[in-house]
């Protein structure tokens, strides 16, 4: 008996809330009815009205530009020169303190040897 009672008011309340479904439905406007159907969607949200915390009113501060680096600094071996007089170029390492023009022309006999030049 408890359970048909129960059963009862149970049917009861599912006919009523069917009838008052149905009630809200009927009122309801066309949008309502689209938006329900939709899920509720939300647009994404965008940025709160008003400044940024910590932020002080007035123009955007300037965009930090990256400092270029300091270019590094060539190291500059100083290399003895020849030997031969007037010549700027760099001694050939078997040349023996002529460059590799001059070393050449001193093997072939046609200048003296580095010692004789003075620098």
């Amino acid at each position: 008996m408890v359970k048909k009672k129960l059963e009862k008011v149970i049917s009861n309340a599912a006919q009523n809330f069917a009838l008052e479904i149905v009630k809200a439905i009927k009122s309801a406007t066309l949008q309502e009815l689209i938006a329900l159907q939709e899920g509720g969607k939300k647009a994404k949200p965008g940025r709160k009205p008003g400044r940024k915390p910590g932020r002080k009113p007035g123009p955007k501060p300037a965009a930090k530009k990256k400092v270029a680096a300091a270019p590094k600094k060539r190291v500059v071996k100083n290399y003895p020169k020849c030997a031969f007089p007037d010549c700027k170029k760099n001694r050939f390492p078997r040349g023996k303190g002529f460059c590799g023009e001059h070393w050449n022309m001193f093997k072939e006999g046609k200048i003296k040897d580095a010692k004789s030049y003075k620098k």
